[in-house]
């Protein structure tokens, strides 16, 4: 070999027959380090955001003031009624939303259909051939949990605008 190198051009470097090997892996591990952290953040935030979802969809709470079909039949006003997912609902007032929330069934956590009301006044809930009738003081809940309803006084809410 001459002093100039190889070939005889000055800094010329062979690099035929040699495995880069070094490259890909500082850079996979660059990656690793500025994602991991972006995903444990991302699934510590989900975690968050489904506690908060199952605390504002509980059960928890006073069971609402049970009515007889007669006194729910007498009211003056005619009943706002609507069906979700094979249960009948109707109110004397206030509105509504209805959503699936997964709750403890006797065949374990499975998903029930839920509603909540704003001062609905009186409920009245027929599901599988039953029915019940509530009158709470203010906002309610109504899931069907082992097919029957279930209804729970709520803190007055506002739904909707």
């Amino acid at each position: 070999m001459d002093a100039a190198g190889i070939g005889g051009r000055p800094g010329a470097v062979r690099v035929e027959g040699r495995a880069r090997r070094g490259g890909w892996i500082f850079w996979a591990a660059i990656a690793f380090v500025i994602a991991a952290p972006l995903v444990a953040f991302v699934a510590w935030k989900q975690r968050e955001a489904a506690g908060a979802a199952e605390a504002y969809w509980s059960l928890a709470g006073t069971p609402c003031l049970v009515l007889d079909q007669a006194a729910f039949e007498a009211r003056q006003r005619k009943p706002m009624t609507f069906a979700f997912d094979g249960v009948s609902l109707a109110r004397g007032a206030g509105h509504m939303e209805c959503t699936h929330r997964v709750y403890d069934q006797a065949g374990g956590r499975r998903e029930a259909p839920v509603c909540d009301f704003s001062g609905p006044i009186a409920l009245a809930v027929s599901v599988g051939g039953r029915q019940a009738f509530y009158a709470p003081p203010g906002s309610a809940r109504v899931a069907v949990i082992d097919g029957a309803p279930v209804c729970v006084q709520r803190p007055w809410t506002k739904i909707g605008n």
